[in-house]
């Protein structure tokens, strides 16, 4: 059955006592004339409403004795702006983004305008990840494209058909929008997933960078330094062209090049140079230069301070 509710009334009291009898929020309060309305009902397992409402407060407290089964209410803000408070937690949702909290916990919700949401309310135990932690869940995202939003259109599309669809055809529908509740959950841990790599990955470069010098700079000191195993730092470049240790080999030869070519630095010795960067052994490190830039660091050196490279060199900096 498909509820379609708007407030009726004259004053704000009696309008914000009208919403808290048809949704029992222990504390509603409407700051401004607009009347408020909800069109939803339930499909299946899932609870869709579509909730537009003025300026406004509302307070949801759990109530551990009604022994009500956890449950996530996603919000999917479609105009104005919804702050969520929940668990120490706020979090500001803007047109297109969506959010969840948990309904086994207290929260609230404040707008300070006319704001319409889209909501979907389904029982965790429906849900194949439930167990994240309030401020997982309470991240905004946005609803425009992808999973999201085939969730939202989907949502919608059986809010408005709603009323002329039978108990049966409810109930299948309810099922799909589970499992696109749940292929989304999936998508956005993978996003983090890979997030927290790519962050981990820049951690790593950055250390790598500023210990090139150091002779023992390596897969095993660089799993310390961060407190990994060895086989999560190749995990972090794995899909890479390069592996670690040559990921350092490259970093150190193309460092000892641009050493080459500073005048600050002509008095030095190729050996002094290779040394700095941690090549031990001066003709190994000839033949990984050679095998890098295609001339010896001898032929480099030279070419880079030949008349002909200086002059192209002050050519380009006018």
């Amino acid at each position: 059955m498909l509820t379609v509710f708007t407030t009726r009334a004259a004053t704000r009291r009696e309008r914000s006592r009208q919403w808290s009898a048809l949704t029992r929020a222990p504390l509603v309060e409407f700051t401004d004339d607009r009347e408020a309305s909800m069109r939803g009902g339930t499909f299946g397992p899932a609870m869709l409403c579509l909730v537009s409402m003025g300026s406004h407060r509302v307070e949801q407290r759990h109530n551990a004795r009604e022994h009500a089964p956890a449950a996530l209410k996603f919000l999917f803000q479609e105009d104005g702006c919804t702050t969520v408070h929940q668990a120490g937690h706020t979090q500001t949702l803007q047109p297109g983004q969506w959010c969840a909290v948990r309904k086994d916990m207290d929260f609230v919700l404040d707008a300070p305008r006319h704001s319409r949401q889209l909501t979907l309310t389904l029982p965790c135990s429906v849900l194949s990840r439930p167990d994240h932690p309030v401020e997982w869940w309470r991240m905004s995202r946005p609803f425009t494209r992808g999973l999201a939003h085939v969730l939202h259109a989907t949502s919608s599309a059986a809010i408005h058909a709603g009323g002329v669809l039978v108990e049966a055809e409810r109930a299948q529908i309810g099922s799909h929008v589970v499992q696109q509740a749940d292929m989304l959950i999936r998508a956005v841990l993978a996003d983090d997933l890979r997030d927290q790599r790519e962050e981990r990955r820049a951690e790593v470069m950055a250390y790598i960078d500023r210990h090139l010098a150091d002779f023992d700079l390596g897969v095993e000191s660089i799993a310390r330094a961060f407190g990994f195993s060895k086989r999560t730092i190749h995990k972090l470049f794995e899909g890479e062209a390069q592996t670690v240790a040559r990921l350092i080999w490259d970093r150190r030869l193309e460092a000892c090049r641009s050493d080459m070519t500073d005048p600050a630095l002509a008095g030095r010795s190729l050996t002094e140079i290779a040394h700095m960067w941690a090549f031990a052994d001066s003709q190994h490190f000839s033949r990984a230069f050679k095998a890098r830039f295609g001339q010896t660091p001898r032929e480099y050196r030279q070419h880079a301070h030949s008349p002909a490279a200086i002059a192209r060199s002050v050519t380009n900096l006018r």
